[in-house]
């Protein structure tokens, strides 16, 4: 192939090849699949790890279509396999984790930023929350935003997940009123005119005779893997959900996506230049079939290069743009320099390159002008260029707290090097987009909240506060500190100075508690001068007893909740390893934990089962909290425990107690019916299923028009020992310091 030519060739291709991290001979390849076809598909999913990805990667590499993954939350939701992080701070690491899995499908990702509460039932349920009309709304607005040809989701209308239900039902709609003026005219505004997708395809678990069949187990031969393996890759970085069975299935080539059509419409609105010999989901459209062969490109490259935008290329096969920020944590109106450096491999066809930094589309800045540099004999070419950050830019530190908002995790500015060709009187332009951290010039927070304060058993108590100073120089003020009425602070401001960017400091402030205070939460209010950014805490003062003379064992999986609230009660406590395993030193506990799933991270833990339950035989309390289905045994209980897939949902559903005179609701805590109130997300998932006789069912909790077992807490006597398993999600409510989950768990080690 001819050098000119070649060169040419380098730069036609679009954003999402480069998003896809690919690199020499793989994204020249991919690249030109981009120019045979305009067509695109859309992947519509409740959360993330839920769209086709084998389809999006098959249709996006193998046919060269832009693929789009469409998911309604961030996740925060679900359960975390990695770390104690949930809400807001699992739905940054679900958010992240779906930007890769994307990455690898080569797909574009937008998130409808509908709230993850949890598991619901109905799709009733889900629409009390995400409201019907506004998730259509927001369905719609992608769709018009992106322009889908064909649409997709594993979605239908019946059983599974409420979310899912909700999804199916709304896309439905969505995919009608996408194309109809008089719906959500106000969408325009945004300049998001009506668009009609041309079909929308549903998934079906039992294949019919009229159901589209994708092959997705065909090899790539560019890539070395089926596209089932490539979808493996991006359910595998899915970690904080733990994929490891649907990986599995991928791998083994057992899965074939079957589709069946649920909605059509006539002619599209732009014409068509269909992905070749596809017979699938594009089959059958009205349009006109690629007119580039690729097994001979240099047949073709004249053409290609009329038909790619080479001013906006983004990629070179012999040429690459570097940049990078000076600094990557920033405070609005700081200035960092921006390095930008382009490297022509080849050494042939770059003449001078000038670089540029632009703005975002939703974020205005002033820039420097741009710099030409020519290109120097080690091939490279290098300038600094400096970069003010807005004072109007969207704080984004911590994530968590920002994780709805708009742009979240977008970048705010983006680089530029237009790089003239020798002969060519048009420059090319390669782009590189750069996200910052930004955070406030000096950060406050309240450390210990929600901080447990004891009725009548603490009189003083320390609050933490946490100052952090993100500025590049050194930064001093006062901060100021409140309680509500009924705590007397020994200091309502003090002083800070911090030296250098990135120390902090953390100040305990000591509180004398009233003893007449009633049981509730009481806010403290933490603020540094002349800013508008307070740190709010709790100090949530509780009528609980805690059992004297206790020391407990925690066997921890990947949560730290039962450490914290052991902590947070006085309660001596200590994290097991496999080392403390032996029964001389399980016997200095008078209770052991095992944390929820500890049997699916904690290989020690399932090799010595015996141990612990050699334990209880001698006289210890064993409290297992819940283990999901498919990683429990039934003779990993003294006597078989069969766990189901049964769980209560509503944080609502009512409680019997079946024993009412157990020592578990009476002892030294005496329970009502109030403590099963507020709780939160949930009542517990898992629930065993059957159980053996000598167990007693201590609790019965169904959601409304359910019949499940009793079986959320479950206890029986072993030897001299006693056993409990229970199913209800108490570290979800011992997180947030709930005064009846206190209660309960202060009787359990009380036993």
């Amino acid at each position: 192939m001819k050098t000119t030519l070649l060169f040419t060739l380098m730069f036609l291709c679009a954003m999402r090849s480069v998003a896809s991290g690919e690199r020499g001979e793989i994204a020249l390849h991919q690249a030109t699949l981009d120019l045979t076809t305009n067509a695109s598909l859309m992947c519509v999913a409740a959360h993330p790890d839920d769209e086709d990805g084998a389809t999006l990667a098959m249709y996006r590499k193998k046919y060269g279509v832009r693929t789009i993954a469409v998911i309604a939350t961030r996740g925060e939701g679900g359960q975390n396999e990695i770390g104690p992080e949930l809400y807001n701070d699992l739905g940054v690491i679900r958010t992240r984790e779906m930007m890769r899995a994307s990455e690898i499908t080569g797909a574009d990702l937008h998130f409808l930023d509908l709230p993850e509460f949890g598991f619901s039932k109905s799709p009733e349920e889900t629409f009390e929350i995400w409201g019907k009309e506004e998730t259509v709304r927001r369905l719609v607005r992608v769709i018009r935003k992106t322009r889908p040809t064909v649409i997709i989701s594993n979605h239908g209308t019946q059983k599974d997940h409420g979310h899912h239900q909700a999804i199916g039902i709304a896309l439905r709609e969505a995919f009608h009123a996408a194309g109809d003026a008089t719906r959500f005219p106000e969408l325009e505004s945004d300049g998001l005119i009506p668009w009609q997708p041309m079909r929308l395809y549903l998934r079906v678990w039992q294949p019919a005779p009229e159901s589209v069949r994708i092959a997705i187990n065909e090899i790539d031969v560019v890539r070395g893997k089926t596209y089932a393996e490539i979808a493996a890759d991006a359910l595998g970085e899915h970690k904080s959900q733990g994929m490891g069975f649907f990986i599995n299935m991928y791998l083994d080539g057992t899965v074939t996506p079957a589709y069946i059509l649920e909605a059509a419409a006539g002619n599209p609105q732009a014409r068509l230049q269909l992905p070749a010999e596809d017979t699938k989901l594009f089959a059958g459209l009205a349009g006109d079939r690629a007119e580039i062969e690729l097994s001979d490109p240099a047949a073709t490259l004249d053409t290609l290069a009329t038909r790619a935008p080479a001013r906006h290329a983004e990629l070179a096969l012999h040429m690459r743009l570097e940049a990078t920020p000076g600094d990557s944590l920033v405070v609005p109106g700081q200035t960092i320099t921006v390095r930008s450096t382009l490297t022509d491999y080849q050494a042939i066809e770059a003449e001078s390159v000038t670089f540029a930094l632009q703005s975002s589309e939703w974020l205005t800045s002033v820039h420097p002008d741009p710099v030409t540099v020519q290109i120097v004999q080690n091939r490279t070419a290098t300038a600094d260029l400096a970069y003010t950050v807005p004072q109007v830019a969207p704080i984004t530190v911590p994530e968590g707290e920002h994780l709805f908002e708009p742009h979240f995790m977008a970048p705010q500015f983006i680089a530029l090097a237009h790089v003239k060709l020798k002969g060519k009187e048009e420059p090319v332009t390669l782009s590189m987009p750069i996200t910052l951290r930004i955070a406030p010039r000096v950060s406050v927070r309240v450390l210990n909240s929600p901080l447990l304060v004891r009725r009548g058993a603490e009189l003083e108590h320390n609050f933490d506060v946490l100052i952090t100073n993100y500025g590049a120089d050194a930064a001093n003020g006062t901060v100021a500190f409140s309680v509500a009425p009924g705590f007397q602070p020994e200091a309502t401001s003090f002083p800070f100075a911090l030296a250098r960017e990135g120390e902090q400091r953390i100040v305990s402030v000591r509180a004398t508690i009233g003893d007449n205070l009633e049981p509730r939460d009481y806010l403290v209010n933490a603020v540094i001068d002349g800013d508008v950014r307070p740190s709010f805490g709790v100090a949530r003062l509780v009528d609980l007893a805690i059992p004297e003379s206790k020391r407990v064992g925690v066997v921890q999986s990947y949560d730290n909740t039962f450490v914290n609230v052991l902590e947070k009660m006085g309660v001596p406590h200590e994290v097991l390893t496999m080392e403390d395993f032996s029964a001389a030193k399980l016997d200095t506990f008078t209770s052991i934990i095992i944390d929820i799933r500890a049997y699916l991270v904690r290989e020690d833990l399932a090799a010595n089962n015996l141990a612990m339950l050699d334990y209880v035989s001698r006289g210890g309390t064993l409290l297992v909290m819940y283990q999901k289905t498919e990683e429990w045994k039934p003779e990993l209980a003294p006597y078989p425990i069969t766990l189901s897939r049964n769980r209560v949902t509503r944080e609502d559903a009512p409680v019997t107690l079946l024993a009412p005179e157990h020592t578990f609701f009476t002892t030294p805590n005496a329970l009502t019916t109030d403590d099963w109130n507020g709780w939160i997300q949930e009542r517990g998932l898992y629930f065993p299923g059957e159980w053996d006789v000598r167990y007693t069912s201590l609790i019965e909790c169904v959601d409304p028009g359910e019949t499940i077992p009793p079986g959320a807490l479950l206890i029986t006597q072993h030897g001299e020992g006693h056993y409990v398993y229970t199913s209800l999600s108490l570290y979800r409510q011992l997180r947030e310091l709930h005064p009846g989950a206190l209660r309960l768990f202060a009787n359990m080690l009380a036993l």
